[in-house]
C-alpha cells in the first residue's frame, strides 16, 4: 500500500480494507502489510516498505507466496514505466503471484492483460507529468497576487496567514502549514532588530568591503541568531544578500524542480514578481551588493577556462597580474586553487607563456634538488612552512618560482618528502601566531591598513557626525 501525502488520512485504511475483503473472498490469509504512508510514487528513494517487501519477496524463507496489491499505481506512478515492471518481474521470478485487488484482470497474466497492465503503468506516470504542471501553473498565479508558496521564509521576515480579503488571521512559525485551502499566506517584514542586522550585512558588505565570511564571524561573535536559535551561517548571509525581499520585491520561479528531477535554473525573464511592501534597504545599496556578489559568483573549472579564453582572445597573451585586474575572471587564487597552477591552467585553455630564464633570486640557478634540500631545511626549523617563510628565507627562491618550476608549493613539498598541511589548518596556525604577537591589523578577517581604517573612520564621522570609543 502506499499514499503519497499525509493529508490522505483515511487511503491506506481504504487500501487495506478493500485488501482484506479480496483476501477473505479469495482464500487468503494475510500475514504481513507493507506501507509507504506519505511517500511519493515516483521513485524508489524513501519506499522503505516496498524495499523490504523486494527484500522479502527474494529470500529463501519468506513467509508468504503471494502479493495483494490495490491497482498498478501502487507500486508507483514512475515516469519509466518498465520499472514498476520491473518490480514485478522480480517477485513472479521468485515464484510469487502477484494480483490485483482492484484491477479487472486479478492475477491473470496472458498476452492482453500484460499490454493492459502496461498502458496502465504509462497512464500512471502520466498522471504525475499533468499533475505537476498544473500545480506550476496554479502556484506561478498564486505568486503573481502576492502570496506566499512554500514553508520557510529568510531571516528577517514573517509569513502572516491570510483570508481570501487579505485580512490577518495570524503569524505562521516555521514549519507550519494553512490547514484551509482558502486561506492564504503572505510575508511581511518581521522585528525591528532583525531588520536592522539585514542592514548592516549590506552595510558591511558593499560600504565596509567585509567578505561574506567575515560578516558570518561578525555576527556569530554577537550571538545574533536566526531561525530556531541557530547562527546566521555564511550560506545564510548570501541568501540575504541576494534575495529580493530586501528591496520589498516578492520573487518565484527562480528555479524549477519537477518530478524529482535536479533543480534547474529559470533564465530572469521567467520569474514571478510582486512588491509587497517598502524596501528594507535602499535599492542602490542592493544594486551594489549585486555586482559585488556576480564578481565573486562561485567558479568551476568550465567556467574558468571559459573565462579565461575570453581573456585570452582579448588581451592575447595571460600572465597573474592580467587575471587580477579583469572584472570579469576569478582571481589568480582561485584560478590556481582549481588546476594546481597558473601554468596548468595556462595549459588547459591552450595557451604556452613565454619561456622565463632558469634563474632565481640574485641570477641564481634553483636546481630542483636545491629547493628540495632547502624546503627540508626550513621545516625543520620552524616545524611547517608557508609562502611568507619561504620568500623570507635567503636559501629559497620566492614561493612565484617554486610553483612555476615544481607545480605547487604542496607538490614542492611532497618532492621534498615533507607533510603537506591543509590550507583550513595553516589558516588556524596564522590566526594563532597573529593573536599571540598582539597584532591588530586583522579584524573578523579583514586586514585594516592605514588608509582603509581612515576612509573608514571618515564614513562614521559623516554618517553619525561623531566618533566614540568602547571606553567612552
Amino acid at each position: 500500500m502506499r499514499m503519497s501525502s499525509e493529508n490522505q488520512r483515511y487511503s491506506t485504511e481504504n487500501q487495506q480494507n478493500a485488501i482484506a475483503e479480496y483476501a477473505q473472498q479469495h482464500g487468503y490469509e494475510v500475514v504481513s502489510s507493507y506501507i509507504d504512508a506519505g511517500k511519493s510514487g515516483l521513485s524508489l528513494k524513501g519506499r522503505d516498505a516496498l524495499r523490504q517487501l523486494l527484500s522479502d519477496a527474494l529470500c529463501p524463507e519468506r513467509l508468504f507466496e503471494a502479493i495483494l496489491v490495490l491497482d498498478v499505481s501502487r507500486w508507483g506512478r514512475f515516469q519509466n514505466p518498465d520499472q514498476a515492471a520491473h518490480y514485478e518481474f522480480l517477485c513472479r521470478q521468485a515464484g510469487i503471484k502477484v494480483v490485483y485487488c482492484a484491477e479487472p484482470f486479478g492475477e491473470d497474466v496472458a498476452p492482453v492483460t500484460t499490454i493492459v497492465k502496461h498502458l496502465k503503468r504509462v497512464m500512471a506516470g502520466e498522471y504525475s507529468r499533468e499533475l505537476s504542471g498544473k500545480l506550476a501553473r496554479a502556484k506561478r498565479q498564486q505568486a503573481e497576487l502576492g502570496f506566499r508558496q512554500g514553508s520557510r521564509v529568510l531571516y528577517g521576515f514573517r509569513r502572516v496567514l491570510v483570508d481570501p480579503s487579505r485580512n490577518p488571521k495570524q503569524y505562521l512559525e516555521d514549519g507550519e502549514r494553512k490547514a484551509l485551502s482558502n486561506d492564504k499566506v503572505v510575508v511581511v517584514p518581521g522585528p525591528p532588530e532583525e531588520l536592522e542586522v539585514i542592514r548592516r550585512i549590506f552595510q558591511m558588505y558593499v560600504r565596509d568591503e567585509v567578505s561574506i565570511n567575515g560578516i558570518a564571524r561578525c555576527l556569530a561573535d554577537e550571538s545574533i541568531r536566526g531561525h530556531a536559535g541557530k547562527l546566521l551561517t555564511p550560506a545564510m548571509v548570501r541568501t540575504i544578500l541576494s534575495s529580493e525581499l530586501c528591496i520589498g520585491r516578492m520573487t518565484y520561479n527562480r528555479t524549477v524542480h519537477r518530478l524529482q528531477n535536479p533543480v534547474m535554473k529559470n533564465p530572469e525573464h521567467a520569474w514571478t514578481r510582486f512588491s509587497a511592501f517598502e524596501p528594507i534597504v535602499p535599492v542602490a545599496l542592493y544594486a551594489k551588493a549585486q555586482e559585488r556578489l556576480a564578481r565573486h559568483k562561485l567558479w568551476d573549472k568550465e567556467t574558468i577556462k571559459a573565462t579565461l579564453k575570453k581573456l585570452l582572445a582579448r588581451e592575447g597573451y595571460l600572465k597573474q597580474k592580467l587575471i587580477e585586474q579583469a572584472k570579469d575572471a576569478p582571481s589568480a587564487e582561485t584560478v590556481a586553487a582549481h588546476f594546481g597552477s597558473l601554468y596548468a591552467a595556462y595549459e588547459a585553455v591552450g595557451y604556452r607563456p613565454p619561456p622565463v630564464s632558469p634563474f632565481g633570486n640574485n641570477g641564481k640557478h634553483w636546481s630542483k634538488k636545491d629547493i628540495t634540500s632547502g624546503l627540508r631545511k626550513l621545516h625543520a626549523a620552524h616545524g611547517y612552512i608557508t609562502n611568507r617563510l619561504v620568500n623570507k628565507c635567503d636559501f629559497l627562491p620566492s614561493d612565484n618560482y617554486i610553483r612555476r618550476h615544481l607545480g605547487s608549493l604542496a607538490s614542492a613539498l611532497r618532492q621534498a618528502g615533507l607533510p603537506v598541511i591543509p590550507h583550513s589548518q595553516v589558516q588556524k596556525r596564522s590566526w594563532e601566531r597573529r593573536k599571540s604577537a598582539g597584532c591588530d591589523e586583522y579584524y573578523h578577517g579583514v586586514r585594516w591598513t592605514d588608509a582603509r581604517l581612515l576612509r573608514a573612520l571618515g564614513r562614521g564621522f559623516l554618517r553619525f557626525g561623531i566618533l566614540l570609543s568602547s571606553d567612552s
